[in-house]
Formats: C-alpha cells, structure tokens, sequence
C-alpha cells in the first residue's frame, strides 16, 4: 500500500462558498474562494464548523493537497472569521455629524 505524501501547510485568506448542495438545496460541500484558487474544505470536525460562515471573509490554516482530477482539498487546522473593513468614509453617519444645512435646496452662487 503507497502512503500518501503529506501535505503542505498555508494559510490563505478567501470567502466561504457553498460548493455543492444535496435534492432539497440543503448545501453539503464548502469551498474557500480566494482571487486565485477555489480549496473544497475536508469536512473534519474543524472543516464543518465553516458551514455557520457561509458567505463570510475567512482566514484559515491548514493542509493542502491535489487530487489527480485537478481538484484542490484544504484539511483546516485553524481559522478565523475577518471582520469588514472599510476604506475612505465611514459607513453611516450620526445627527452629530452633518447640520440641516446640508440639505438646503438654495444655490450659493
């Protein structure tokens, strides 16, 4: 019996996506997708936690490694959940941040 290489441990930032779903639209494979590459996330204790992250930005360590037909698995050791963040302006404003004046229909030519 040929033991199986193993494999190389990285840590990739992506999102959780759903990668495959059973007859009743019930998701039952996830996916970290990155810019470059899709990794099918090993469904281990750890790997089934994503499924609550669905849809989320993730940073997540783990094993990597290739299957013959191209695709990639990912067998997660840790992760993180990535908050949102926002470059520029802030996101919404409070009352104290803008006066009535703000919103006069008058032209100031």
């Amino acid at each position: 019996m040929k033991k199986e290489k193993p494999g190389k441990e990285v840590t990739i930032k992506g999102f959780v996506s759903a990668d495959e779903w059973d007859g009743r639209k019930n998701v039952i494979a996830i996916s970290i997708t990155t810019d470059d590459e899709d990794y099918r996330v090993e469904l281990d204790k750890v790997g089934e936690e994503l499924f609550d992250y669905l849809d989320e930005d993730v940073e997540v360590t783990g094993t990597i490694r290739q299957e013959k037909n191209g695709t990639t698995y990912i067998r997660v050791t840790h992760y993180e959940v990535l908050e949102e963040e926002y470059e520029g302006e802030e996101r919404f404003l409070d009352e104290d941040d803008y006066d009535d004046s703000d919103f006069d229909d008058e032209d100031e030519n």
